[in-house]
C-alpha cells in the first residue's frame, strides 16, 4: 500500500479536514466552540493550500477563518454551550 498520500503534506491535510468536519459537526450540535475548531481548521487548510501552491483554497481557508470568527463573535449569549 502506498501511504504517500498521507504524508506529502506531513498529513496536516488529513489534520485539516478531520478538524474541519468536527468542527462544523459541533456546531451544527450548537456548540459554540465549534467555530473555533473551524477556525483552527481553517489556519491549517492554508498552511497547506500555500505548500500546495493552491492559492485559490488559500483565500478560500482565509475567508472561512473570518466567517467562523465572526460566527464566534455573534453567537447569542444566553445559547446552551
Amino acid at each position: 500500500m502506498n501511504f504517500e498520500m498521507f504524508t506529502t503534506y506531513y498529513g496536516l491535510d488529513w489534520v485539516a479536514a478531520t478538524l474541519m468536519l468536527v468542527g462544523l459537526w459541533m456546531v451544527a450540535s450548537k456548540k459554540r466552540n465549534g467555530f473555533l475548531v473551524t477556525v483552527i481548521a481553517s489556519i491549517v487548510g492554508a498552511g497547506v493550500s500555500l505548500m500546495a501552491l493552491q492559492y485559490g483554497f488559500f483565500l478560500s481557508n482565509t475567508a472561512m477563518v473570518f466567517v467562523a470568527l465572526r460566527g464566534y463573535l455573534l453567537w447569542k449569549k444566553d445559547s446552551p454551550q
